[in-house]
C-alpha cells in the first residue's frame, strides 16, 4: 500500500497491479460502487491524487466506500495487492 508521501507513477509496477485487480470481478463491482454518484467522487479523488492530496482522496471516496459491500470488496482486493 502507498504511504502518504508516495504517488502513482507510470514507471512503478503498482499501476499494473492495480489495473489487474480492478479488471477482476470484485474490482469491477467496486468500480460500479464508486460510480454510483455519477462518477463525481471518483473524479474528485483522481484530481486529489494527481495533486498528491491523500486526504482529499480519502474524503472524496469515503462516502462511496462506507457500505458493508464496499468494505468487504476493498478488504478482499487489498489482499490481492
Amino acid at each position: 500500500m502507498l504511504g502518504p508521501s508516495q504517488k502513482f507513477s507510470n514507471s512503478s509496477p503498482f499501476p499494473e497491479e492495480l489495473r489487474r485487480v480492478l479488471a477482476s470481478a470484485e474490482g469491477q463491482t467496486l468500480l460500479r460502487l464508486l460510480q454510483s454518484d455519477g462518477g463525481a467522487g471518483l473524479k474528485a479523488a483522481a484530481e486529489a491524487l494527481r495533486q498528491g492530496n491523500v486526504e482529499g482522496v480519502k474524503s472524496a471516496l469515503s462516502p462511496l466506500l462506507a457500505g458493508t459491500e464496499a468494505e468487504a470488496l476493498t478488504r478482499s482486493l487489498e489482499e490481492k495487492l
